[in-house]
């Protein structure tokens, strides 16, 4: 009967492995994105992502400010309609903002590996690293 706990443990380390489950929860963290749809931000106008503990996510898109809400089931994610500021910048940061943004709202699936959180969706991925707190 002994032999069965490290076997069982086992077992279930490498099926986690194999079916690539999120190794860290989304809410409460913030991300800066390194790239979205192998984009890299602009140096001058980096983007951030935060999800909240109550189903919310927000951040910088680049030149505003953006909100919504944000479903997360297992490895699944369902980004709702988003809001955000309206503030006017230069033509490539509006460029930007706006593609990082439908790749946002077309997101729906997430991973995070170590401190990279990747969000995936037909269009491309998004790539962050963890903000530090």
């Amino acid at each position: 009967m002994h032999f069965l706990l490290p076997l069982l443990v086992i077992a279930s380390t490498a099926l986690a492995m194999e079916t690539n489950q999120p190794t860290t929860a989304l809410p409460g963290s913030t991300w800066q994105v390194a790239t979205f749809a192998g984009q890299t931000p602009l140096a001058d106008h980096p983007i951030t992502i935060e999800f909240d503990n109550e189903g919310n996510i927000a951040g910088n898109a680049s030149c505003n400010r953006f909100g919504g809400t944000c479903k997360i089931d297992g490895a699944k994610i369902e980004v709702g309609p988003l809001r955000s500021t309206r503030r006017a910048c230069e033509p490539e940061v509006m460029q930007q903002e706006h593609k990082f943004l439908s790749l946002l709202r077309a997101a729906t699936a997430w991973t995070v590996t170590g401190s990279e959180l990747v969000l995936a969706t037909a269009e491309g991925e998004i790539k962050a690293t963890r903000s530090p707190e």
